[in-house]
């Protein structure tokens, strides 16, 4: 067995191990360097979900972490710091792969964990600017605008797709599969880089398939992370955030921020200045 193979192997053991069974976990790895930057007089700013989105001034947390950069932790579970111990909490994509409840459950949870003055920074995808393109495609595709009924197929799968998803990549990979995309650039505009990216490795790969019919793979698959579970607009998650004790709470353009410094992390901007999702809106709020 080669090194690296031998390497990802015993990563995937011991990352099950933490996750199945709590054997091995990241947590005291993850209090370390907490403590270990809190010694050091630096800022705790934590990036929850961060996927492949990390940066070294963060404290990297994501469901599966690659054990470098990035803490593997369950967000359903309590995060294995002390209260009031965060500066900054950042959670971009995230929150709507959360029922109801269990979101609640993970803002209270960031409330405790911030030091009073400290700020939240949420992204969710805009259920609003969704549904009103949604609208505006339909109107028209009834008035045979060109292009709009090839629109108003990509918004109904950008509604609805990840909600309802029974296997990976969903109807919207399916879309992204195809030898041509019908109105590639307005896919592009609404979607961004995560586009551009996917249609790289799926262009003309035919989508995972799973068995439709057996109900524990569905559910299976359906618990594992991928599919949202509830959605957000601004004044919906501003009212949850509130409800949660905080404060203040104050959309903001991916460019902007009431965090000192915080465009220069480009979490939610590339390099070249364009947003990084463009389909989202972004919310701060408060503690005291």
């Amino acid at each position: 067995m080669s090194t690296s193979l031998l390497h990802k192997t015993i990563s995937r053991v011991r990352w099950e191990l933490s996750m199945r069974y709590g054997i091995l976990s990241d947590g005291p790895a993850i209090k370390n360097e907490v403590l270990r930057r809190q010694r050091n007089q630096s800022p705790i700013f934590l990036n929850l979900g961060c996927g492949t989105c990390a940066h070294s001034d963060w404290v990297n947390i994501d469901f599966r972490g690659d054990g470098i950069t990035t803490f593997s932790w369950d967000l359903r579970n309590k995060l294995p710091l002390d209260d009031q111990s965060c500066d900054v909490i950042y959670a971009s994509h995230v929150l709507e792969h959360f029922d109801c409840d269990a979101a609640r459950k993970l803002l209270l949870e960031c409330r405790k964990l911030l030091r009073p003055g400290g700020c939240i920074r949420l992204v969710v995808p805009d259920l609003e600017a969704i549904a009103r393109a949604y609208l505006l495609s339909l109107d028209e595709a009834r008035l045979n605008k060109l292009g709009a009924a090839s629109r108003h197929e990509w918004m109904v799968i950008e509604l609805l797709d990840q909600l309802v998803r029974h296997q990976s990549g969903g109807e919207m990979m399916k879309y992204w599969s195809q030898e041509s995309v019908p109105e590639e650039s307005f896919i592009t505009e609404r979607v961004g880089a995560e586009y551009t990216h996917a249609r790289k490795f799926c262009r003309t790969k035919p989508a995972t398939k799973v068995a439709i019919g057996n109900a524990k793979s569905v559910g299976k698959f359906r618990l594992g992370g991928e599919v949202h579970l509830w959605m957000y607009d601004d004044f919906s998650l501003a009212s949850l955030l509130q409800d949660c004790g905080f404060i203040n709470p104050t959309t903001y353009k991916a460019s902007e921020s009431s965090i000192k410094g915080f465009v220069n992390f480009h979490l939610d901007t590339l390099l070249d200045g364009s947003v990084r999702k463009p389909d989202s809106f972004f919310i701060e709020a408060y503690v005291v």
